[in-house]
């Protein structure tokens, strides 16, 4: 089964018809990753660049073919006859021989660069699959405030339409119905731009994943938090061993070696030989049977130029393996500083702390509406379990967001 089949079959099991007839697509992040390798577009091309170093390295393993030499009379003065074989023709066939180890260094050289192509195609995907785990995080974050923007929106509605018979009863001023109301109009406000920033985010997600417009995504909460990041020197290993544009760096350098020694083979030059079975009119002897040898006379130039070209491309690409080390070794160090950092803020919002920014807030309405508080702190009281509820979500984000970027700097998947 081809791999774009496999990636349709899990578009299929994924969707499910909803009662308007528009398909839902209900995704983890596991699901979400695994169907935008089979779907992404930029992808899929990035296959046809392997397909075409496949083909160089075919290429590469072909033998010269042999050349077919036909010579014949044009016109003949003798009898007066245009195209008379039988007076005089020659058949010879020239084959090419290359020395010096010219075909097995091409041959080296087409696999390095296809091995190349291959570490960019891997980085294409890691890249790729970072931004979609970004991606995925922003919208769940988005989609969690959504929920706390509709249940704070609930509540103040609740809120108003008791403050409102108050306020008909003559129990309630109209200045704090007003208030009451232009709260809950604020918080509106910024529900409907969280709203736009999560479509804009589930748009992305599904440019990524190649879905049609109409179909409704929806994601689904991750089950594991991540815990502790491994050793440093563990992570360094891993990255030198993961990261694909550390590797392709590397190949590079093996790249501009085989480079190097192909062009000083080029300088010697390649050996022609031809036999002519048959040569009639033309020689002492009729007919003539003979062999040819030739070569280049390496006389001007030798090849010096493509040599130093290469030799400076080698001396570069090594320049840059540690520039690559370096990067390499910094951004997993800074991104495990910012992992634990983030931790860290993530553990200071406890459970019973949350719980009771919850307990709080239920009270207040309770508080309100029998006049154990006042208005003012009613609106403070809220708007400390929103601003709280918010923090602890966006730290929640940023704790995942490190996790992945960790993940991306590594390389591979250390943490869940």
């Amino acid at each position: 089964m081809g791999s774009r089949t496999f990636g349709f079959l899990i578009l299929w099991c994924c969707l499910v018809k909803s009662t308007a007839g528009q398909d839902t697509l209900r995704l983890s992040l596991v699901q979400t990753k695994a169907l935008m390798l089979k779907q992404n577009l930029q992808l899929v091309a990035s296959h046809f660049d392997l397909e075409a170093s496949e083909a160089n390295l075919l290429q590469a393993r072909a033998w010269n073919n042999p050349y077919f030499n036909w010579n014949q009379d044009l016109y003949s003065i003798e009898k007066n006859k245009y195209l008379n074989y039988r007076n005089q023709f020659l058949v010879q066939i020239d084959q090419v021989f290359s020395i010096a180890g010219k075909y097995t260094k091409t041959v080296k050289l087409a696999k390095l660069e296809n091995m190349g192509n291959r570490l960019q195609v891997q980085d294409i995907m890691r890249a790729l699959l970072y931004e979609c785990s970004l991606l995925y995080k922003e919208a769940l974050l988005l989609q969690a405030k959504q929920a706390l923007y509709r249940e704070s929106e609930e509540s103040y509605r609740l809120v108003i339409e008791s403050a409102q018979k108050q306020s008909e009863l003559g129990f309630l001023s109209t200045k704090e119905l007003i208030r009451l109301q232009s709260e809950l109009l604020a918080l509106r406000t910024e529900s409907s731009q969280n709203t736009s920033a999560m479509h804009h985010a589930i748009g992305q997600i599904k440019m990524l994943l190649n879905l049609r417009p109409d179909v409704e995504l929806v994601l689904e909460e991750p089950l594991s938090w991540p815990q502790e990041a491994p050793p440093l020197p563990t992570l360094f290993t891993q990255g030198e061993n993961n990261r694909a544009d550390y590797l392709w760096s590397r190949n590079q350098v093996q790249v501009g070696e085989a480079q190097v020694q192909l062009q000083k083979a080029k300088a010697i030059p390649d050996i022609t030989f031809g036999y002519q079975p048959k040569d009639r009119g033309s020689n002492y002897v009729r007919p003539y049977s003979g062999i040819e040898v030739g070569f280049e006379l390496p006389l001007f130039h030798r090849n010096a130029g493509n040599i130093k070209a290469a030799q400076a491309q080698f001396k570069k690409s090594e320049i840059e393996v540690q520039r690559k080390e370096n990067q390499l070794y910094n951004e997993i160090a800074s991104s495990v500083k910012s992992f634990v950092e983030t931790r860290q803020s993530f553990e200071r919002f406890s459970l019973a702390f949350m719980d009771e920014v919850e307990n709080l807030q239920e009270s207040a309405e309770q508080n309100y509406l029998k006049k154990n508080i006042n208005i003012l702190e009613y609106i403070d009281l809220k708007r400390i379990y929103i601003q709280n509820r918010m923090q602890y979500l966006e730290v929640r984000s940023k704790l995942l967001e490190s996790a992945g970027h960790l993940n991306f700097v590594v390389g591979t998947e250390i943490m869940p």
